[in-house]
């Protein structure tokens, strides 16, 4: 199976989808993986039977990417899925592209001139992988008190649609906040994530409560990270340099209670050397499921990783927001599409590290190799170039 082929049995299951449209699509997902240099509409023509003006038209037009890939990622892995969500902080010159801004980078470690998506991502916790749902540029966040507003409200908009993949969203560190957490899990997601080190988090009163005036005791104590209280805390995993702990404590911070799952790394002489402490909103939840979802959240920063350096998500010069959607879009799909036919498809235990650049580098010899044959007037059903044509696609790769 290519990816043409694998586009089309998707879009098959989607009505709503024209054939023109669908013609586009097939040829503009296989051309992200075939051409070199920037992904922009000019570059685009000179590897395509398509002109320039036909990828301005077909970018501006609405296509329905969260199906498009929710379809894909259903197909391709297993039952045991979390979605995730990242911003990403996209390079873009000038000042008159919407949404142009100083956004925070976390590959320079400060805000950047340029745009920024929000990112979603079906986290496969089996296949150890993520796939692409949708991303959503930055826009109108000056309607919101603050980006952590609006990123709450980004993920309420969606988050009907998101639990069709699962009820758990993993977000890193800076959404363990008041104001996201309360607003996201109003609409029945739970969150998986990771608090501060020095976390305010307080012992429940589990005892009997005297007959007094005022209040019955809630709180019995406060949490230290490195001297757990053991009538709380479990064991659930241990190893022999770290070992992880579950409790459900009360967060001050996020005013709610919540299961927590602390990690202590351990030196040689078995003093503490680090603790990590992840938490989820869900009380049902082990300490182990907490730490082993948190983990594959991380997915998502490859995905974007392979779709800047191999599949231009920071190459589009258009000004339209439309036009900017589509391409962030496709940049993200594309990397699932190819990690579906030449990752996911294949038996777990004859897989080899996903390699994005190593089916670039396929899909361009093979487009040279057919050139070169047709140009010659060879037919490519000869027995030797058949024999040749295995050899020739392998040309050049990190694992031939």
């Amino acid at each position: 199976m290519n990816v043409k082929t694998l586009t089309a049995t998707i879009l098959g299951n989607m009505p709503d989808i024209g054939k023109w449209q669908s013609d586009f699509l097939q040829e503009n997902f296989d051309l992200q993986c075939k051409m070199r240099g920037r992904h922009n509409f000019l570059n685009m023509s000179r590897y395509s039977d398509l002109n320039e003006g036909t990828f301005h038209n077909n970018y501006d037009k609405d296509f329905n990417f969260f199906d498009f890939n929710l379809l894909l990622s259903e197909q391709y892995s297993s039952s045991e899925r979390i979605t995730a969500f990242d911003p990403s902080h996209i390079s873009k010159s000038g000042k008159h592209t919407p949404g142009t801004g100083l956004y925070w980078s976390g590959c320079a470690g400060h805000n950047k001139w340029g745009l920024e998506i929000g990112g979603f991502a079906s986290v496969d916790i089996v296949n150890n992988t993520a796939m692409h749902l949708e991303a959503n540029q930055t826009l109108g966040q000056e309607e919101y008190p603050n980006l952590l507003v609006y990123y709450a409200a980004l993920v309420c908009f969606h988050a009907e649609k998101l639990k069709k993949v699962s009820k758990y969203l993993a977000v890193d560190a800076y959404f363990s906040r008041f104001p996201f957490v309360e607003e996201v899990c109003a609409t029945g997601l739970e969150i998986i994530c990771r608090l501060r080190d020095d976390a305010n988090l307080l012992y429940p009163y589990v005892g009997p409560h005297p007959k007094r005036q005022g209040a019955k005791t809630k709180y019995i104590g406060k949490f230290d990270p490195r001297n757990l209280d053991e009538a709380y805390f479990t064991c659930c995993v241990e190893e022999e340099d770290y070992r992880i702990f579950e409790a459900t404590l009360y967060s001050v911070a996020l005013k709610r209670y919540i299961r927590v799952a602390v990690m202590h790394v351990y030196n040689e002489d078995g003093s503490i050397k680090l603790h990590n402490i992840y938490f989820s909103t869900d009380l049902t939840l082990s300490g182990i499921d907490i730490y082993c979802y948190y983990k594959a959240r991380y997915q998502i920063e490859f995905l974007y990783r392979d779709a800047k350096q191999y599949a231009g998500l920071e190459h589009c010069q258009s000004k339209s927001e439309t036009k900017l959607h589509f391409h962030f879009n496709t940049a993200l799909t594309t990397v699932s599409i190819a990690k579906a036919i030449y990752h996911l498809s294949q038996p777990i235990e004859q897989r080899n590290p996903f390699s994005m650049a190593d089916i670039k580098t396929q899909y361009f010899n093979e487009l040279m190799f057919d050139l070169i044959i047709s140009k010659c007037g060879i037919s490519p059903h000869e027995p030797k170039i058949i024999s040749i044509k295995k050899n020739v696609l392998n040309f050049g790769k990190i694992r031939a």
